[in-house]
């Protein structure tokens, strides 16, 4: 069964995933939902995060509905932005209703972005039970709204800012695919000797183009005997795909270059080192395979998440950041540099990295993040009643 109609199905519980249309937000719940293929899936998104959730969803052949609210930041200066974003949350939440009233979700669970806030709101009021999911190490205006209404807060990091006066709440980490996983227990050193330097470098949706054109131009201008070992695999966006491969071919760099990596855990597996943002996802990926990274923190993120993600791994000496504020291009290329040259800093990185994994493995009984997740989830949903308070 594919995108039906699920309010007949008797088979199984329903859970209704809600999630912003980034990667940070939808991620974590393909994964969740990876692991609860017993379930009908009941989506609200927007329209960026239909695709990702209708692709995946009709590869795994489960039984879901997916229903696309269109809601915008209500931070924008402008009054009439405002008012806006105003009309299309009351909108979102009449069509919330709507849906939670018809076909009767036993659990909502919320992964962050404005087009969360409505879909729990409802969810709420119809008396569903309900989790948030916090990605970040700070915690978002959404999320911050819905964490009083909800019955648990789960959180990715163990001290997440912006968190007050929040009862239920537990740490769960933040869900990633088990091949991710199973990278970081792979043990192995990441010497190279006579093998090639494999860089992996890759920018999210919302910080491609420094990637694409300052970090490019950082990696083309290394040192000639370090350009002739290393090889570069990149993510970038389809409009910079051309450009990106020509400063690679010109400047004699081994490089493969994409707008899109179907199988990204596997460019992992082969790197040594990866350079990165630093979104709750992406942290995440780099915690569970256990591989040293650089992490240059978006500057624009919300209450500087990014940075504030990324110093959780430099405080426990599990990274290098830079600062695209205060840190110099030549700053960053003498990075480069002095981990090529100096390998055993990368075998002590992972070293670190597993440690930090496993202390934070520790806190949750030795269960991955999937894990822990699915089973609050299966707890909360035992005892599910379908009859709705009429509230709504």
């Amino acid at each position: 069964m594919t995108n039906n109609d699920i309010k007949n199905c008797k088979r199984k519980k329903i859970l209704m995933f809600v999630a912003g249309g980034t990667g940070g937000h939808i991620y974590p719940s393909l994964t969740l939902i990876s692991k609860m293929k017993d379930y009908n899936f009941l989506i609200i998104t927007d329209v960026r995060g239909k695709g990702y959730y209708e692709s995946f969803l009709e590869k795994e052949k489960l039984n879901y509905k997916i229903f696309c609210h269109k809601v915008t930041s209500p931070s924008n200066k402008k009054i009439i932005n405002k008012i806006n974003s105003l009309f299309q949350l009351v909108v979102s939440l009449i069509k919330s209703i709507l849906i939670v009233i018809i076909q009767k979700p036993d659990l909502a669970m919320g992964f962050g972005g404005y087009p969360t806030v409505a879909p729990m709101l409802a969810a709420k009021m119809c008396a569903i039970p309900s989790i948030i999911h916090e990605q970040n190490a700070v915690m978002g205006r959404g999320n911050k709204l819905l964490s009083y209404i909800s019955n648990k807060l789960a959180l990715s990091f163990v001290k997440t800012k912006k968190v007050e006066n929040v009862r239920n709440i537990i740490f769960t980490g933040n869900p990633v695919r088990k091949e991710f996983e199973e990278i970081g227990n792979n043990h192995f050193n990441q010497l190279t000797s006579n093998k090639t330097f494999t860089i992996l470098i890759y920018g999210g949706s919302l910080g491609a183009s420094y990637f694409s054109k300052e970090l490019t131009s950082i990696i083309c201008t290394l040192p000639v005997e370090i350009k002739k070992n290393i090889k570069i695999i990149q993510q970038v966006r389809i409009e910079d795909l051309e450009r990106v491969k020509h400063n690679y071919k010109i400047h004699k760099i081994e490089a493969e270059v994409s707008s899109f990596f179907q199988n990204i855990y596997r460019k992992f597996q082969i790197s040594h080192l990866i350079i990165t943002r630093s979104g709750g996802s992406s942290v995440a990926e780099i915690l569970a395979s256990c591989k040293p990274a650089i992490f240059v923190p978006l500057p624009k993120s919300f209450e500087n998440h990014q940075f504030e993600n990324a110093k959780f791994f430099e405080t426990n000496n599990c990274c290098w950041i830079f600062d695209q504020k205060k840190n110099s291009e030549t700053d960053l290329q003498n990075l480069i540099i002095d981990i090529f040259r100096n390998q055993k800093k990368l075998i002590s990185t992972r070293k670190k990295l597993r440690d930090l994994s496993k202390r934070l493995s520790n806190l949750r009984k030795r269960k991955t993040a999937s894990d822990t997740l699915s089973e609050i989830i299966l707890e909360m949903t035992q005892d599910s009643k379908k009859e709705l308070k009429i509230l709504c």
